[in-house]
Formats: structure tokens, sequence, C-alpha cells
């Protein structure tokens, strides 16, 4: 006679996840949301990163995910660092006993995957958080990485974008198409929705408008188009009670520093760095805005949404799957800032409107974008 079942008695799945580095970020969120949400009875998480930064601080609270830093993990081209982490992370999977490697980054998912084949790893996992091939690199650099994307998926056994776009453009470059899926991202609702932090901190009144945008400063980000989009609002009437905030740091920031002091805005717009509580801040927003070149799917705007902010962004990437032109918010084209000028100055002069836009975005968020939504799409996928 068989005993009788216990959930105990099942074997928890080993998952290692690679990712480049440790940063605030929108990959690094995805993976630290996945490594605390997936059940521990069924579960066992380690995770390899680059030393330090916020995702390794944010692990370490959690007290139930082994942490491998590795040096050599970078995001620039080192053919001694990259065969170093290639090496190392090879003799991980090979003496740790995963059941499967599930890679996050450009960098990582090519170092990844490799090691994981030579190490006989069965199943291999990689998440396109928005492809590594970008309109800002040379076309011979462009080939080269979409060549090693291509290479990468032969060895992979799963390929997970996070935006129908990324989908469509994998299909399109003939990356592995069978082997391609989407998995939208998801976030927390906890954190949003509340108000009253951030205009307290900037001495602003109930009554003052705030525009904001949370993002790397970063050309992909492109941040110094929304200094400039407030620089020409601010030139039609000085004396208007609106202001804008970026939250976010990278390296950029000198130069948007020196636009905001070259063009006297220091009382009217606000650079505050990178803020961990940044999807709290949120709540005292009256619109976001995102007017990045390229995209994944942001999780900045779905953590807007769930804040009933209308959105304001460029039509790019996994954006259009976001945002609803009309319903949740206003997608212009990039570059065209008379259009963006145009929408955001209607967003300004009607609360409604906003109101309206707001509270669509939140019900989508909600029903589209959760957490507990994305974590069991990935369980799910990890036990076929």
């Amino acid at each position: 006679m068989e005993p009788p079942w216990r959930p105990g008695l099942l074997k928890k799945i080993r998952i290692l996840y690679v990712i480049t580095l440790s940063e605030l970020g929108g990959a690094q969120k995805i993976l630290f949301y996945l490594a605390s949400g997936l059940p521990k009875d069924n579960f066992e998480v380690t995770v390899a990163c680059s030393p330090g930064g916020e995702l390794v601080k944010w692990l370490k609270e959690l007290d139930t995910v082994k942490i491998v830093e590795l040096p050599q993990l970078r995001r620039s081209v080192s053919l001694l660092h990259d065969l170093i982490a290639l090496w190392k992370l090879s003799r991980l999977m090979a003496g740790s006993g995963f059941d499967i490697v599930h890679c996050h980054s450009s960098k990582a998912g090519i170092l990844g995957r490799a090691a994981a084949f030579l190490a006989g790893i069965k199943k291999k996992i990689f998440t396109v958080h928005g492809w590594g091939i970008t309109p800002e690199q040379s076309r011979l650099r462009q080939f080269f990485y979409t060549a090693a994307e291509k290479a990468a998926a032969v060895i992979s056994t799963n390929l997970v974008c996070v935006s129908k776009a990324d989908y469509n453009w994998g299909v399109k470059k003939r990356i592995a198409p069978s082997k391609l899926a989407v998995i939208y991202n998801g976030v927390p609702l906890h954190g949003c929705l509340k108000t009253g932090i951030l205009r307290a901190e900037l001495g602003l009144g109930a009554d003052d408008l705030l525009v904001g945008t949370v993002c790397r400063l970063s050309a992909q980000k492109n941040p110094l188009y929304f200094l400039e989009l407030a620089s020409d609002l601010l030139s039609l009437n000085s004396s208007l009670k609106i202001f804008f905030v970026l939250i976010g740091d990278g390296p950029l920031r000198n130069q948007c520093e020196d636009y905001i002091n070259l063009n006297c805005l220091q009382k009217h717009i606000f650079l505050l760095g990178s803020r961990e509580n940044a999807a709290s801040l949120m709540g005292d927003f009256d619109v976001f805005c995102l007017f990045s070149l390229w995209e994944g799917l942001p999780l900045t705007i779905i953590e807007a949404m769930l804040n009933k902010l209308p959105v304001l962004a460029n039509i790019i990437g996994g954006i259009p799957e976001l945002v609803a032109d009309g319903e949740t918010g206003f997608l212009v084209d990039p570059g065209d800032k008379k259009q963006a000028l145009k929408k955001l100055i209607r967003l300004l002069e009607d609360p409604e409107l906003r109101k309206q836009l707001g509270i669509s975005g939140h019900n989508k968020a909600k029903s589209n974008f959760s957490l507990a939504r994305m974590v069991q799409d990935y369980k799910l996928l990890y036990n076929s």
C-alpha cells in the first residue's frame, strides 16, 4: 500500500535567475517580484548578478533567496570579464543541480544561456525586457547582436517577451519563432494611491498642477525631451502654477541639471534623483509622461495607471499595449513636440478628463497587469 501523499514530499523546483546588473530597473524589479512571489514550498531560488546595488539589498531582506555576486557581470562588452563570468556561471550551474536557468537582460541572457548549455541544464528561459538591439547602435552592431540572439535562441527552451511588439520583432527577425511567447509584466498594488508625500517635500499645494516622469536618465528614456516640453509650456505663461518633477538617475543627470539651470527653471522643475518609493510618490502627480525612444513594457507606466494617472507617452515598443489612446491617456509620435504639448495642455486644463482617463487606466492595470497574474503565468511555464 502506497503512503499517503503529502505536499512536503514533493521535490522543490530549483531555479537560478541570472541578471547582469543589480540596479534599480524594470528587469530587476520583475526578477525580484518573481523571487518573492513564487511559493517557497514549491520553489528554491538562487540569483546570480553583479555585486551591491538595489536588487541585492532587496533580495537580502527576503532571507529566502541565495545570492551569488559576480563582479565580472557588467553591461559593457569585455572579452576577459565575459569569459570569466561564463566560466563561473557554468561551474555554479554544474554543481548546484538547478532544474531551470531563467535569464534577464541582454548580456546575462547570452552568458547565462551559454553557461546553462555547457552545464547540461535542460530548461533554459530568457525573458526579453525589450531586445538589446536599439536604434542608437550602428548597423554592424545591430547585425552582431541579432546574430547573437539567434544563436542563443537555438539552445533556449523558451523565449518570453514582455510585449507583443517584442514578440512580433522576434518573429520578424526569425529568432526561434516557435519558442517565443508573451507574458506581460505585473506590478504590486501596494505603495500606490498614496498622496501628499511628494507635495509636502516640494512645498506644493493641492491646487498646484504637477507633471511627472520616473525614468533612468539615459538616451533611451529621453529625459531632456521631457524638460524641453516643460520649458515650452512654461514659456507660454511662467506665472502658471504648473510644476514638473523628474525622478531617476543616470548618465544624463548632469545634462539635465545644466538644462534646468541654463533656462532658469529651478522654481518649476524638480530633479529628485533615484527613489525606491517612486510608485508612492507618483500618487501626487496630475499627469505622468514617458517619452522613451525604445521600450519593452515599462513598469513605470503600469505604476502610473495603478495610481489613477492619465499617461502621455510616445507610440513606441509595447507602450500602446498599455496606454489606450483617448481612453487611458494620449499617445504621441516620437519627436512631435507640438503634438505632445497640445495633448499635455488639454490634460492640464480638464480635471474631469484626467479623472476619467485615470480611472480607466487603473481598471486596465488591475485587470491585465497584476503581479498575481504574472507570477501565475511564470509558474505554469516553469511546470510545463
